[in-house]
């Protein structure tokens, strides 16, 4: 159970960190944090599983572990992975001691979800990557309706559609306009 609580603890560090490029590139001081994005990004990765037949648990359990590692090496921007940080490695070394002391029975399903997401290749992880990307532009949408400047906002939004292909979150997407 210690591994468990330690994990949990570690989850919580999200809830304190703010989401980087909103503060750095939009000027949102009071941005969302890790923990907020995480939440919708689950949230809307079950729905859109649900209504498409995935397994809405590998989804889940994928979408709430997908930014974990930024517990410990805070949430960083594409630009500095251009500038030569290596988000993978770093990352992984990350995960590695996030669910480490994790029960054994239980420890193989989340060290698998996180490979999978990290390959991005099955239909689930594919989904939550999408999800993702929805979620940076519906909050670039909320921002921008809340009066923060539309011109440095849509960046994120021209992000998001970059990297969004699936019909589902696609038709998202579009409906956000």
């Amino acid at each position: 159970m210690e591994g468990i609580l330690k994990l949990l603890m570690r989850a919580g560090r999200l809830k304190q960190i703010p989401r980087t490029g909103w503060v750095t590139k939009a000027n949102i001081e009071d941005a969302e944090s890790v923990a907020d994005h995480v939440f919708r990004v689950c949230l809307a990765a079950a729905l859109l599983s649900d209504l498409t037949g995935l397994d809405t648990l590998k989804v889940v359990r994928m979408a709430l572990i997908h930014d974990l590692a930024e517990s410990i090496i805070g949430d960083l921007t594409p630009e500095q992975v251009n500038e030569g940080v290596d988000k993978i490695a770093i990352e992984d070394e990350a995960m590695k001691l996030i669910l480490i002391d994790l029960p054994e029975r239980i420890k193989t399903l989340y060290i698998d979800a996180w490979k999978e997401w990290v390959r991005g290749e099955s239909s689930e992880a594919k989904l939550v990557r999408e999800v993702d990307a929805f979620e940076m532009a519906l909050q670039a949408e909320e921002y921008a309706r809340s009066g923060f400047d539309q011109s440095k906002l849509l960046r994120f939004k021209e992000s998001a559609s970059n990297r969004i292909c699936s019909g589902v979150v696609r038709g998202l997407l579009d409906s956000l306009g």
